[in-house]
């Protein structure tokens, strides 16, 4: 499904040594108009403005943590929105993909 967004999403990771092992943790913001489900498992596929492709999240367990703040915008100015912050950790939090 489509996320239609509002502004510039930005995508961020991290790499760093824990316990011994390797751990990624990526980080998404990106406002929207139109809500996300709740309390169903997501996963988020981004494409670059360059056309590169990246999965964050997967269908078992080390779910992503979809958290959001909400406004309800200023009169003749700006648009109610969403604005969602979505944090994974995983061995490699974000995957290269093609689809």
């Amino acid at each position: 499904e489509t996320v239609e967004f509002v502004g510039r999403p930005v995508l961020k990771w991290e790499s760093s040594i824990v316990n011994g092992g390797g751990q990624e943790k990526s980080t998404l913001e990106f406002s929207s108009l139109h809500p996300l489900p709740e309390r169903e498992h997501l996963a988020f596929v981004l494409t670059t403005p360059a056309g590169k492709q990246y999965l964050i999240g997967t269908r078992e367990g080390r779910y992503p943590s979809i958290t959001y703040s909400e406004t309800t915008g200023e009169t003749g100015r700006s648009a109610a929105v969403r604005t969602y912050k979505v944090t994974h950790i995983g061995l490699k939090s974000v995957l290269p993909c093609v689809l």
